[in-house]
Formats: structure tokens, sequence, C-alpha cells
């Protein structure tokens, strides 16, 4: 007896029964996009690790867009991986791109995707602009109707990331499973200790405009996350994580994108070089009705956010968050939220100024003052270069027997760079043939070992957090005038008046520093420039409405607009 006859028999029959073949379960296929500048080696290694994911690489098709790197990373890509495509984009704004073919690629990539793209952009457009041209780069390459490689997805993967071979399986699988997510996201854990998660969950608070790993009281999803939390240990640590969540960001150091969602509601906001930039996509995408669920069991290995923070990286963040609010809150929400954004930037733009962190300073005015102009793109500033520490202390003639380098320590960690800060300074001068300067450590009362002896050779003035503490001690200082007085990290609590020189350092490579001058004109000049900068914000928040834009870059979906 047949097989199908003996189903026929089974039920009860006369005639076969014709079995169904199964249907043909059709591959995705996922556009990769990536940007990279100046980091040839790391972005070699994220193509390495694509290539060895267990999604289907001739699925795949990659593009690099190189932000005009200066390190030869175009070309380490084309002689490594032989890419199909190489494409050169001359423009001066990355939401208008022109794209020129550079000559064909040679092909087929050594990689094994189905295609590898380099787009080597005229100007650094930040991971914003760089993105933005990617998709670009894929509306017009990629997507035709009849095009074999038209993307069902879209993935963003920044160049320093590292993922173990299932993850690109895994968001694939987490999308195709509902047709309304839109965005989803990866559970970041740590590059140099991959036991420990660093990121998972992000939720935006729009009482105070800032993302949080828990979502505010009040949130839709409160409820579930804190039963969540509980029970896993926490969104961040060394604890096991699986299965989804949702949420109101992902991050786009690893993001999936429906790509049909991505067309309706638009690319980035050109307006914002780096940060935020993809906050705001997944706000625009949960706006247009797109779920943003975070997948658990998909990670990428990646350095805590915080570890790259510079006072320029910090306005990007600042300045864009309030772009950022202005297209999801409502009218008189977004006036009480941005007016106090505007008065604590300006609060600690003086307070900075004030700490002796002019740079800092200035940065933190231009970041409310830039907001209000509506100044987009890269900052223009970005305060004094670093040099070697040595070279500094020349600059600024410290290396005298008389000079006197204030080292200000508000936490243990700048107290413990003060020593290996004095050691270089010592080694630095005995090369030069010339006499080391001579340190005096103000350390803060609370900081552990601030009441002990200080090493041999260095005066110590030690102070507590009150006002009057403070100015006491300042002017002790003022009459023993020091010559310069070093700022670790961009932290400092103590007013100190004297001195002719700012040398700003990090605790974790005392090697290098930025020299600024510090002078009573200097301080005037910003004083003017901050009371100018408060009365721009006071007439912005005024004149506040909530932002609507049909634009490609940046702009509402566009049944959002005309509702």
């Amino acid at each position: 007896m047949t097989h199908d006859s003996a189903v026929a028999a089974a039920r009860g029959l006369g005639a076969p029964v014709q079995v169904e073949p199964k249907p043909t379960v059709r591959t995705p296929n996922v556009a990769v996009v990536l940007v990279t500048w100046n980091r040839k080696e790391m972005i070699a290694r994220v193509l390495e690790d694509l290539a060895a994911q267990t999604f289907p690489p001739h699925h795949l098709d990659v593009v690099v867009c190189d932000n005009a790197s200066t390190d030869g990373t175009p070309e380490l890509l084309r002689e490594r991986f032989n890419p199909e495509r190489i494409v050169d984009n001359p423009t001066d704004q990355a939401h208008k791109p022109r794209f020129r073919p550079a000559g064909p690629g040679a092909g087929p990539n050594t990689l094994g995707f189905r295609s590898l793209s380099i787009i080597r952009n005229g100007a650094n457009f930040g991971g914003c602009g760089g993105f933005n041209t990617d998709f670009a780069f894929v509306e017009r390459f990629l997507d035709g109707a009849d095009s074999p490689a038209r993307p069902d997805y879209m993935w963003l993967v920044d160049d320093d990331v590292r993922m173990p071979p299932d993850t690109c399986a895994r968001l694939v699988r987490t999308a195709e499973a509902d047709p309304a997510i839109g965005l989803v996201g990866t559970r970041t854990v740590h590059i140099d200790n991959p036991s420990e998660t660093i990121e998972t969950t992000i939720y935006f608070n729009p009482a105070t405009g800032l993302m949080d790993d828990h979502p505010h009281p009040g949130h839709r999803l409160e409820a579930s996350h804190r039963e969540w939390a509980g029970r896993v240990g926490g969104p961040k640590g060394v604890h096991e994580y699986t299965g989804l969540r949702e949420v109101d960001v992902v991050s786009a150091c690893s993001m999936l994108a429906r790509w049909s969602a991505v067309r309706e509601v638009g690319f980035w906001d050109w307006r914002y070089f780096i940060y935020c930039d993809d906050a705001d996509w997944c706000m625009r995408f949960a706006k247009a009705g797109r779920r943003v669920v975070l997948n658990l069991d998909a990670t990428v290995l990646h350095t805590p956010w915080h570890y790259k923070l510079t006072p320029a990286r910090l306005y990007y963040a600042q300045r864009n968050v309030v772009w950022m609010m202005e297209k999801v809150l409502p009218e008189r929400e977004l006036r009480a939220v941005v007016a106090r954004r505007l008065r604590s930037l300006l609060r600690d733009a003086l307070h900075a100024s004030l700490m002796r962190r002019h740079f800092h300073a200035e940065i933190i005015r231009r970041t409310a003052s830039d907001i209000c102009a509506g100044r987009a793109g890269k900052l223009d500033f970005e305060g004094p270069p670093a040099q070697p520490l040595g070279e500094a202390l020349a600059h600024a003639r410290l290396f005298s027997a008389d000079a006197r380098i204030a080292l200000l320590c508000p936490d243990a960690r700048s107290l413990d760079a003060a020593g290996a800060l004095r050691e270089r300074a010592a080694a630095a001068a005995a090369e030069r043939g010339l006499p080391a300067p001579r340190f005096v450590e103000v350390v803060r009362n609370t900081v552990p070992g601030a009441h002990d002896a200080p090493p041999p050779g260095v005066e110590r003035v030690v102070y507590a957090p009150r006002w009057a503490s403070r100015l006491r001690r300042a002017a002790i200082l003022t009459a023993r005038r020091p010559d310069a007085a070093v700022v670790f990290d961009q932290t400092n609590d103590f007013p100190l008046f004297a001195g002719r020189f700012n040398l700003h350092t990090e605790a974790r490579a005392t090697d290098q520093c930025r020299v600024e001058r510090d002078t009573l004109a200097g301080r005037g000049r910003f004083l003017l420039a901050w009371l100018g900068a408060a009365a721009r914000c006071a007439l912005y928040v005024l004149r506040l409405r909530p932002f609507r834009s049909g634009e490609k870059y940046g702009g509402f979906p566009r049944e959002t607009v005309s509702a």
C-alpha cells in the first residue's frame, strides 16, 4: 500500500489523498548599514563578524559609509574585502547626497555577502549624517521593484561593536514574528566584560526630557517593567536575560528596522550630527503606530557610551534632546520642560566658568544659544587642542622652581591622578634639563586620605563643600598665588581665582592636556555672551511651538502632519 493509500484508508476514504507540499519559507533580505571614521581596523573586524553570522550571508547587502577618514579606511576595505561598488558622495550636506560612481569595484567581495558597497563622503557628517547617507544609498541602489536585493529590513550597526554569530538571525526572527514591529534593538554587554550587561530597556520621561532604564510613574509599561526588573535583578549588571521587552528607545549600535516602515517614517533628523538621532527615530516610529522592541537574546559587545563623553559630545546630546522633545510633547508641557532644560544649561555654564572650566562653560553656553538659533550640524568650537604634558608646561612657562601649580582634587580619582601627573611633570622637566614646578593639592575633605600628610615637597589645602569653607581657602590661595590650575575630567567645585592658566586633563591619561588662559577680561567677555544667551532663551521659550515637518530627513509621517 502506498503512503497516500494508507492515509486514505485511515480516514475511511476510497480515493488517495493528495498531500500538498510544504510551502517554501522565503529568507528576508537585510541591508546592513555602517558608518566609520578613522577606525579602519575596527570596521574591518565588524565586517568579519558580519561574515560569520548564521543568517545567510547571500541575503546581506552591506553598505559602509566612510566619513572622510584620513587613516586609509577606504583603501584598506577595498584591498582586503574587494567590494562590488565604490561610490563617492561629494556633497556638503548629508541630507542632499550626490552619489557618483568612483569606478566599479572588482567583486565579488571576499566576505560572501551578496554585495559590499563603500561610500566615500567628502566630509565628516557624524553618525547621523553617515547613516542618512547609507539610507539614501539603500533607497537608490537596492530598493528597485525588480531588484533581488530589495530590502525587507535594514540593520544599523556601529563600527566599534563585536557580535556573536546569531545576532542577525535573532533580530530578523523577532521582526518576522509580528508585522507591527518597526524596530528591534539589541542587548548591549560590556566589551571588556561580556558577562556584564550595560544597556537593555530605555524609556523617555516627558517631564524631564531624559532617557532612563526604568519607565517614569504613569508610563503604560511601568507595572510590567517593575515586575520584570524585580524578577531578573534589574536592567543592568550580571543577570540572566531572555525574551522581548517593549520599550521607547533602542540603541543604534545594533538596531533592525523594517524597511517599509522606514519609507513611511522617514530618515534621521539631518540636524543632529551625533546623539539622540536614534531616540528621535524610535519616538517617530512609535508615533506612526509601529512597535519598538528589545530582543534580550540578541547581543552585541560595546564600550559604555559614557566612556566617550566629552564637553563637545555633551553639546550634541543636550542640544538634540530639546529638538526631539519639540516633536513629541504637547505645547504646554513642551514649554515647561524646555524652560527647565535651558535654565539648567545656563546655570551649568556659569558654574563651569566659576570653577576654572572656561572652554567647557563656553560649550554649555553655546548649547543653549544654538538650541534657540536652530544651529544644526557640527559644533564649531571644541576648546583648545590636546598636547603632550611637557609641551603644555613649557608653553605656559611652568618649568621653573618658582612656578606653583594647583591640582584640583574633588574626588579620589583625581587625587590618584594628581600623583601620576606630578611624576610625568618631573620626568618632562628632567628631559629638558629644567627645574620641575612645585605643586599644591587642593583636596575636598570627603576624599579618602584628604587629611593625611601630603607627599614630600607637596603642599595640601583641604576644603569642605560649604561655600564659606571654599571661599576662605580660595582667599588663602589668592594670597599665595599659583601660576596654573589642573582640572581633571572637567570636574571641579573649588573656585580658585588666581592663576594665569588652566590645564585640563583626564585622570586616565595625564600625559595629555589642554591649555587655556584665564584672565579677568576673558571672564568678562564670557559673562556678556552668557547674558545674551539668557535673553535668547527667554524669547525662545515664549515663542516655542511643537515642531512639525513632512521632510524625509527628520520629519513626521505624512498622516501625522495632516492630522
